[in-house]
């Protein structure tokens, strides 16, 4: 019986591996064997209801052996012709669409949306070193309904293909290379196994034209782990849109095409097609409607979200209610706005690797809409906040936050406000979604931020607080009046009251509660005198005070052993504080327009021996030696601060430098320095200038060794220009050119007689070989341009320009 049951299982598995074989050529082989197998099993059958001699059961039984063998040999055969075959008639997969048509927004009603369609479609079809395309910009903008368009463009003339097959693979947040190639092997209806995925999807797409659309990419993938043949070879093309601009650099994409916000025009009329034209146009409702367009700031995604939400509601009351709530980050407030539009566009944040990244993007939503940040700024604010390493140098700090600022421009979350301009802005809808992050956060980032909204009162919302805020922003809110009571922030490191004009008094018992600030800003207030409670702040880092202008007289600040930053820029201070020479951990001193500070103390500078950033551009101090007539403040104070690299100051005279200060002034990575005999403020933010103004030179001033890394030379209102510039060519031998000059500027000076030392030049040297600007306005006394050549042996040559 036992070999009944096991002729059975083998009868069973040959008819269902035979059955199951797609291999038409064995098919006759397939009938044989299972007659063969049949036939065995009726011969059992019969004689198991047969009685006879134990030698008839040996007997058959051994012939049944003998056939049952011969038909496994069969069956192992067949299934490897199957196999062997299989691999032989792959080609036999339904062929895909060269194009398949996917559902999307129709743009040619959108100019923008329509005439990026147009560059896109321009970048496919005519220019061929454009191979690869990167489609980037912040979440919501259109990235992929310009791509679907794509897509759809080329699906409308099957007769006429650019590519023989397009690809488009979604690939969003932790995708793999293994996801990827199972979806595009998908697309193109064929199955593949792990190990062999790349050669197989290579040698499946090589000789064909294709385009491969990665939409929504994170993170840079490698295009040959994928198994994407050389884009050259058969003009293929791929396109990726993504978020972050440093995936198109990673992936080396010849092309980048950046999505931006819709006009003011194009968000009207979405927002208008959304709720509908009979709405918006209300009287009562208009106002409304167009502040919360406003506040989408050209954001296609929360256009039509916002818009759907109130589409066909006309209640004066529910509008005004959600322009509030868009106002104040509360998304729960409109229906649908948290779920599609916030956590779409919170991914931006969440896929910031590093806690510091996050925490500078959260830092920059303490500012109010639109507000222009001003990224040197930034390094004192991150500086005290502990965002930056204290170890490094201003210059190193300063590159590590334009690191920073580039990735978060990078990401969508900064943008740029100019060209050259230092100084960035952040989309209204991308702050929205960073204040909801840092109100709704129960961790390290918590904030109360109310910049540049009036309508709440500064004690409701501290006294509402948590122990757990860390940062606390009124910036711009017009505030008159603060509590005069302790207000229990016990973990609240950055308090903000810049741009509150209206604000003349801080009360003493405010800052009680703030044990561990370490941020204090209030600059631009009215602000008449610092509390006793200041001093009282142990762990205070940043004092701003820029723009205080009622502030005459500082407290005593011995008390502030760990302060770095103190800003005292635009006030009418007359004196540095009591105790100043104690504050031994100061790094950044601005004095920038102080005019009334008129005196410094001999050797209180001195002590500050971890300075590096001084700046006191428009204060009343003039820089001499000691003996210098009329100088306020010895330099030899400033020699002894040998981690200064940052030096922005008015020197009384050019007769105060020597070749021993030379060393000295050549650490010095950032300047600007002004030379004058009166107290006129000469406007500049220039970078590594000399301007000199009001002088009699006499020839034998050092003025070579100012302009060894100097960017910039200006003479304003001097008389003898001649003898200065002849001093320069007879220095030239010791100094060598002026490398880094590209600018000179020359006003209102006269210029007589010709050079004495060219004559007296055994070779003759270009004096300013990388000169780009030159500016003569007002000069008299020069006979010639040409004659102006020859005092400084300029190397260019002046060449007539035809009309």
């Amino acid at each position: 019986m036992q070999t009944v049951i096991d002729i059975h299982k083998l009868s069973f598995l040959s008819t269902f591996l035979l059955n199951h074989s797609s291999v038409i050529s064995v098919q006759k082989k397939n009938e044989k064997l299972q007659n063969e197998f049949n036939s065995v099993q009726s011969t059992i059958t019969t004689n198991d209801n047969t009685t006879g001699a134990s030698g008839c059961v040996r007997s058959l039984g051994f012939r049944l052996s003998n056939r049952i063998v011969k038909g496994l040999v069969e069956v192992k055969q067949l299934i490897g012709d199957g196999r062997a075959f299989e691999d032989k008639i792959v080609g036999v997969n339904p062929v895909p669409n060269a194009v398949e048509y996917i559902p999307a927004p129709f743009v040619e009603a959108q100019p923008t949306a329509k005439r990026n369609l147009d560059k896109m479609m321009g970048l496919l079809k005519r220019n061929e070193k454009a191979k690869t395309i990167g489609v980037w910009g912040m979440g919501g903008a259109g990235k992929t309904t310009l791509v679907k368009n794509v897509n759809n463009e080329l699906s409308k003339d099957p007769t006429n293909q650019v590519f023989d097959i397009v690809i488009w693979v979604v690939v969003s947040q932790n995708a793999s290379v293994e996801i990827i190639q199972s979806k595009i092997a998908t697309r193109l209806q064929v199955t593949i196994n792990k190990e062999s995925a790349a050669s197989y999807l290579y040698n499946k797409l090589k000789g064909k034209r294709f385009l491969l659309i990665l939409d929504d990419i994170w993170e840079g993938v490698d295009l040959n782990d994928v198994g994407i043949p050389p884009l050259e070879d058969h003009d293929s093309k791929v396109i990726l849109t993504t978020r972050n601009f440093h995936v198109c650099q990673e992936m080396s994409t010849d092309t980048e095409f950046e999505i931006g916000r819709l006009s003011d025009e194009e968000a009207w009329k979405l927002f208008s097609e959304k709720v509908g034209e009979e709405v918006v146009n209300d009287d009562q409702i208009k106002a409304s409607a167009k502040a919360i367009v406003e506040e989408c700031d050209g954001l296609p995604l929360a256009l039509i979200i916002i818009g759907a939400s109130l589409r066909k509601k006309t209640e004066v009351a529910l509008w005004k209610s959600a322009l509030y709530a868009l106002q104040k980050s509360e998304p729960t407030h409109i229906h649908g706005v948290e779920e599609k539009v916030y956590k779409p566009l919170k991914w931006s944040y969440d896929s910031l690797k590093v806690k510091q990244l996050k925490s500078c993007f959260l830092f920059c939503c303490l500012y109010p809409e639109d507000f222009e940040i001003d990224t040197g700024r930034l390094v004192h604010y991150w500086l005290a906040e502990g965002l930056l390493d204290e170890q490094q140098n201003y210059e190193q700090l300063e590159n590590d936050v334009k690191r920073i600022v580039d990735c978060l421009i990078g990401s969508c979350l900064l943008e740029k406000c100019a060209v050259g301009i230092d100084k960035v802005k952040m989309h209204d809808v991308v702050r929205d979604v960073g204040v909801w992050i840092a109100k709704s956060s129960e961790d390290w980032c918590k904030s109360i931020i109310n910049s540049g909204i009036t309508e709440m009162q500064i004690s409701q919302q501290l006294l509402s607080c948590s122990d757990k805020v860390k940062r606390v922003s009124f910036m711009n809110s017009k505030i008159a009046f603060l509590p005069d009571c302790s207000i229990h922030c016990p973990e609240t490191t950055a308090l903000i009251l810049q741009g509150n004009r209206g604000l003349h008094e801080l009360p003493n018992p405010f800052l009680q509660g703030f044990q561990m600030l370490t941020t204090l800003d209030l600059s631009k207030t009215n602000i008449m005198l610092l509390p006793d409670s200041l001093l009282q702040l142990g762990e205070l880092q940043a004092l701003i005070l820029r723009h205080c202008q009622s502030i005459r007289e500082l407290p005593p600040l011995e008390a502030l052993r760990k302060l770095q930053i103190l800003d005292c820029s635009f006030t009418t201070i007359a004196k540095l504080p009591v105790g100043f020479e104690t504050l031994a951990n100061l790094k950044i001193l601005l004095l920038e327009e102080t005019p009334k500070l008129r005196e410094i103390p001999t050797g209180i500078f001195c002590k500050l021996h971890k300075l590096e950033f001084l700046s006191m551009e428009g204060s009343g101090i003039r820089w001499g030696t000691r003996d210098t007539i009329e100088a306020n403040a010895p330099i030899e104070d400033l020699l002894c601060l040998n981690q200064l690299i940052v030096l922005y100051i008015h020197f009384k005279s050019i007769r105060c430098f020597t070749t021993q200060h030379t060393s000295w002034f050549k650490r010095i990575k950032k300047f600007r320095f002004h030379v004058n005999d009166h107290s006129a403020y000469w406007p500049s933010q220039i970078e590594n200038e000399v301007l000199l103004k009001g002088l009699h030179f006499s020839g034998d001033e050092m003025v070579g060794w100012l302009l060894l890394n100097a960017l910039s030379f200006g003479i304003v209102h001097c008389e003898k220009v001649d003898l200065m510039l002849d001093s320069l060519v007879r220095n030239s031998a010791s100094l060598g050119p002026f490398v880094n000059l590209k600018k000179l500027s020359i006003i209102y000076c006269c210029i007589f007689g010709k050079p004495l030392s060219l004559g007296r030049c055994d070779e003759q040297i270009d004096l300013l070989p990388n000169l780009e600007f030159l500016s003569l306005s007002g000069v008299s006394g020069l006979e010639s341009l040409s004659s102006f050549n020859n005092f400084l042996g300029l190397g260019f040559k002046l060449v007539p320009v035809g009309i």
